[in-house]
């Protein structure tokens, strides 16, 4: 192994310069002193799963991209199983597939597969993969990819490529049925609603996502993308509700260097990061109304301005919105725009509360179940009396809520067992999963906690009839947030009716 050559790689791989170019001139490098052909890097996609190449600079771009195309497409389980370096010979079967520059295609070359690994408990960041030209040297390639990888890895962690845990996926997964990745059920609700992101999915049209919080409207989102035409494009995802309007504004159009204080350097938004791919914005029913006009804007021109820029840009990005919020209620009382409405309703997906697919609540505690034995080592089971149980509960946090519940039981764990113990805000309800209560909430304050809540819906109630049903106007006379009034209503089940003038 040539010292000069592990000389070059470092200085490459340690170079501020974007990781990525600098890898891409170390596989044109190591033909000069390897007897290999056809370097590839293939990079883990963390939203599906799946790796997809990268860097191939022997192949065109157009089969690089058909073969990317062809892995998003197949089916089954999402992460290969490499963790050890493998070298096929002629004859042996590739595990890949990968595509060959149209020089070698006809020749048969021994293939190296040298997983790019950070710790033994994660998942592979990437997978280097060459052609050994010269049998005899078979040995020495294995070395130096074998070193590569491993500098390789030490440069992603640093430069911020998330890891994921290696887990025993079959186990996770056993005995649970799913419609599409990480989608876990198998009611009917689901299915249909698996066929239409199917449908709908290498469309370009923007989709207005539906329903209630916990629902799992980012998991759809993730869906539409990851079988999409444009699922090696970026996935970037933002929730507008979790931000003011003028950070809002800079997350997702970017800002110029000096453009307000403590903007120190240039930076790209949502829009720019996701340019070629998927932007999905999250609660996009929260944001104000100035706000809406620029984000309608974007969507009619595909062109926007930064924070403090004068350069217009433009992209190339596919609008997945969701939102708990009724829309149309919220264009009646003057609080979404109309034409954005129009302009991201082109497709909407509804997704069904977990009290309207009663069956799949089983499925989705063995997946949380299975998930949480996997990353402790432990083997906590649940007894069919709390299941049955667990499945008459309302949910109105629907799947977040039921995956809280469960992660709560397992560690609250009784010889082996799921335990459930009540919360105090909660008595009413969670205190039938568990054993009897031991003193832990006592009447009177579970008594306590009622009035409060009554008092309170009478309080929303009341603003309600007073305002007409408009919950601007009730929001404003409870002096809480719209948002804040949307929660109430949906927790506690108030009916609300527009009163006509």
């Amino acid at each position: 192994m040539s010292l000069h050559l592990i000389n070059q790689i470092g200085k490459l791989l340690n170079s501020g310069s974007d990781l990525i170019r600098s890898m891409n001139t170390a596989l044109l490098t190591l033909s000069d002193y390897l007897p290999l052909r056809n370097p590839i890097l293939l990079i883990r996609d963390q939203v599906i799963g799946k790796f997809f190449i990268e860097l191939a600079p022997e192949i065109r771009e157009e089969k690089k991209n058909l073969w990317n195309q062809k892995i998003a497409l197949q089916t089954g389980q999402a992460s290969l199983s490499l963790h050890h370096q493998m070298l096929l010979y002629p004859g042996d079967k590739d595990l890949l597939q990968l595509p060959r520059p149209e020089s070698i295609e006809r020749m048969s070359l021994p293939l190296v597969l040298q997983p790019v690994n950070f710790k033994q408990n994660n998942l592979p960041l990437a997978l280097l993969s060459a052609e050994v030209t010269d049998f005899e040297r078979i040995s020495e390639v294995q070395r130096f990819l074998t070193f590569l990888a491993d500098m390789l890895a030490l440069s992603m962690v640093a430069k911020g490529f998330p890891m994921a845990e290696l887990l025993d996926s079959e186990a996770i997964h056993q005995d649970v049925p799913m419609v599409l990745e990480q989608i876990v059920g198998d009611s009917e609700a689901l299915k249909n609603l698996a066929q239409i992101i199917k449908k709908v999915a290498s469309s370009k049209a923007t989709v207005l996502i539906q329903g209630e919080s916990g629902t799992g409207k980012e998991l759809i989102a993730k869906a539409l993308h990851s079988h999409s035409l444009h699922r090696k494009a970026p996935f970037i995802g933002v929730n507008c509700a979790a931000l003011s309007e003028n950070l809002l504004e800079s997350e997702l159009f970017g800002h110029e260097k000096g453009a307000f204080t403590g903007a120190n350097t240039a930076r790209k938004g949502r829009f720019e990061q996701a340019d070629g791919g998927t932007l999905f914005l999250d609660e996009i029913g929260d944001t104000p109304l100035s706000f809406q006009t620029k984000i309608l804007r974007v969507l009619q021109e595909g062109c926007f301005e930064r924070l403090g820029g004068n350069e217009t840009i433009h992209v190339d990005v596919r609008i997945l919105a969701a939102t708990n919020v009724d829309l149309e209620e919220a264009i009646a009382e003057g609080s979404f725009r109309e034409d954005l409405f129009y302009r991201l309703n082109v497709v909407r997906l509804f997704v069904p509360p977990l009290r309207d697919r009663r069956e799949d609540i089983v499925h989705l505690v063995r997946f949380f179940l299975n998930r949480l034995n996997q990353q402790e080592g432990r083997n906590i089971k649940i007894s069919d009396e709390a299941l049955t149980r667990l499945q008459g509960m309302p949910w109105p946090g629907n799947i977040r809520e039921l995956e809280n519940a469960i992660h709560s039981g397992f560690l609250m764990e009784q010889g082996g067992w799921l335990h459930f113990a009540p919360q105090p805000e909660r008595a009413t309800r969670l205190h039938r999963l568990g054993p009897k209560s031991t003193g832990t909430s006592p009447r009177e304050a579970s008594l306590k906690v009622d009035e409060l809540v009554n008092e309170e819906v009478q309080a929303i109630e009341l603003a309600l009839v007073r305002a007409k049903g408009v919950q601007v106007r009730a929001a404003e006379a409870l002096n809480i947030s719209l948002r804040q009034l949307r929660y109430r209503i949906q927790k506690y089940g108030i009916a609300v009716r527009k009163i006509r003038l």
